[in-house]
């Protein structure tokens, strides 16, 4: 069983996760929202967001973990986390796409397919 497909889904989560932040420094440098800073929605969607960068850093390392042991996925606990962040990835490629937001939709949508492919090798 080749680890590689896990590396290089490791690896687009902690792109994804630098991508987040940077995102979220210009979501939160817009004007609009700084109009509510101080207020409740300001101070959980800018906690929130990063978080979400944390997040996805951690599922990298998850995965990175499964690449050095790919025989982990066979356990039911592992397998159960690494589809929760599938459905994750695909639900929120679709919501991107939903509300217009093409670029991220479709980075959400390639690193869901590079995922699924190197878990699923993976628990084979």
């Amino acid at each position: 069983m080749s680890p590689t497909l896990l590396q290089a889904a490791a690896a687009s989560f902690v792109l994804l996760s630098v991508g987040h932040t940077i995102k979220g420094r210009e979501w939160t440098a817009d004007p609009r929202f700084k109009t509510i800073k101080g207020t409740n929605p300001w101070t959980c969607g800018t906690l929130g967001w990063y978080q979400g960068s944390g997040f996805l850093l951690l599922t990298g390392l998850l995965h990175w973990q499964w690449s050095r042991d790919p025989t982990l996925l066979q356990d039911p606990v592992n397998k159960a986390m690494a589809g929760i962040v599938n459905l994750l990835l695909w639900a929120s490629s679709v919501w991107y796409a939903k509300y217009g937001i093409k670029d991220t939709s479709i980075v959400l949508g390639i690193s869901a397919a590079l995922q699924a492919f190197g878990v699923g090798k993976a628990c084979l």
